[in-house]
């Protein structure tokens, strides 16, 4: 398997780990930010409700009621429910309900959730009742104010039938709107914002971090092969072709090794060196003949380097399998005559003629 595969396939893993988590915390932060948006929206839009509500009791209440004894107009419910409307009509998916759980007007009348909200803010006293509702529309923001009756004002109009206005009583009627009572939640102020305007962003945030990163993590993959390719593989490379072409007999195979000192730099200066001196020891060890040999014709058996350099050569011709064969050969010989003669019976009758030519080249027999 080849270096720069085994380390892909540490480096990819890795880099998949960590592109991974940081894509998790990405799409969490992005949906918390959805999320966030989406509230400051509903609490955007209580507020805008919530003014008109402080506007129509403060102004309008008390112009109207100086010149009329009752209209609908001067009921702060109504007016922030019919305000926060007209934008509904645009914004179809936002909604702003006035809840009840005895209203006056049955448009008013909680449905279960806003029920339960309703209860809960009464009990705990709490200001608001926040969550997020899954519908078949999508999800959704909840946000519940509650509505408690603060001003014994209210009481004149919604404690029995008989104190209201003439007006109302007709306009209504006497099925719902009575019995309040002092600091008592009788309802609340109700929004619900849709979270897929947000999470459209907060997705297409997402995604574009997403192409982001893949592709920061995909070049800086590139790069590093790239650098591991030019500073270490290919340099590793040549180093293992000129071994190999050593270790097959060709001692000549000289290495270019780089200037630096860095540390495959550092190797393949000593790797030149020993190959140098191998050659220069390999050409002490054996004595020069005529006839171009690795020994004299006398000499029997033959040096342990001469062997090794002659194994080397016949290995380069017939294969690593005549390293075996001449060893066979040469034990129990005591000429160098013998040991040819031993070796040729080693291979077939039709490449007898070649190896004994390779032979007798490398070792010289006296005649």
């Amino acid at each position: 398997m080849k270096l720069t595969l085994k380390i892909n396939m540490v480096l990819v893993p890795a880099i998949a780990l960590v592109l991974a988590g940081a894509l998790i915390a990405v799409k969490r932060i992005a949906d918390r930010t959805a999320l966030e948006e989406t509230d400051r929206t509903a609490r955007l839009m209580m507020a805008a409700a919530q003014a008109t509500f402080d506007y129509t009791v403060e102004q309008i209440k008390p112009a109207l009621e100086a010149k009329y004894q009752f209209l609908v107009q001067s009921v702060s419910s109504y007016a922030a429910t019919e305000t926060i409307g007209r934008m509904q009509n645009q914004f179809h998916d936002y909604r702003y309900h006035v809840a009840a759980l005895n209203p006056t007007n049955k448009r008013d009348l909680a449905d279960a959730w806003e029920t339960a909200a309703i209860q809960s803010l009464a009990q705990s006293g709490a200001a608001e009742f926040t969550e997020v509702r899954t519908l078949d529309r999508g999800r959704f923001d909840f946000i519940a104010v509650p509505i408690r009756i603060t001003n014994d004002a209210c009481l004149t109009c919604h404690s029995v039938p008989e104190a209201a206005p003439r007006i109302m009583i007709d306009t209504y009627g006497r099925g719902g709107g009575f019995g309040w009572k002092l600091n008592e939640v009788i309802g609340a102020q109700v929004v619900s914002v849709p979270m897929s305007v947000a999470q459209r962003r907060a997705d297409g945030l997402f995604r574009g971090v997403v192409y982001l990163l893949v592709g920061a993590f995909a070049a800086v993959l590139f790069v590093a092969n790239a650098i591991l390719y030019l500073v270490v593989t290919r340099r590793l490379g040549r180093l293992s072709r000129v071994a190999d072409r050593i270790s097959r007999g060709d001692i000549d195979a000289a290495l270019t090794s780089s200037s630096g000192s860095d540390l495959l730099a550092v190797l393949e200066q000593s790797f030149e060196r020993m190959r140098v001196s191998l050659k220069l020891a390999m050409q002490a060890a054996l004595r020069p003949v005529s006839g171009g040999g690795l020994a004299a014709p006398a000499d029997w058996p033959l040096p342990a380097a001469a062997m090794d350099l002659l194994k080397s050569r016949l290995a380069a011709q017939w294969g690593p399998l005549v390293s075996m064969l001449v060893d066979r050969a040469a034990e129990g010989a005591t000429t160098r005559r013998e040991f040819i003669e031993r070796l040729l019976q080693t291979v077939p009758d039709g490449q007898q003629g070649k190896l004994r030519q390779d032979l007798e080249r490398e070792l010289p027999v006296n005649r």
